[in-house]
């Protein structure tokens, strides 16, 4: 937990100006949705056999999800340009993600 709020901390930090190919709609903003939402529900369902407190599921699920998003973000200040719409959109995947999974969990009870 203290890893994934200093990567949050640390892309927080980091000065992102978007390029003039970063468009909100970019196609690369649908892999960072789907990215974030596939790795949120999957933490998600990892964590169900760890814990049987749903809340600890989503708090799991969310920051596995944004911790991965802010490593890649984090990532691109070495390799290319941070990104904050990348980030935003990987941030909106992880709660539809997180929201799917809790969904289904909820539905299965």
């Amino acid at each position: 937990m203290k890893t994934a709020a200093a990567i949050l901390l640390a892309v927080l930090l980091t000065p992102a100006v978007p390029g003039a190919q970063d468009k909100w709609l970019g196609v690369d903003k649908a892999k960072h949705f789907a990215a974030g939402a596939g790795v949120a529900a999957g933490s998600y369902a990892a964590a169900a056999p760890l814990t049987r407190r749903k809340g600890w599921r989503i708090v799991i699920g969310t920051t596995v999800g944004l911790g991965m998003s802010a490593g890649k973000e984090v990532r691109d200040r070495g390799r290319g340009t941070p990104s904050w719409r990348d980030f935003s959109w990987a941030a909106a995947g992880t709660a539809t993600g997180v929201a799917l999974a809790w969904t289904i969990d909820k539905l299965t009870d």
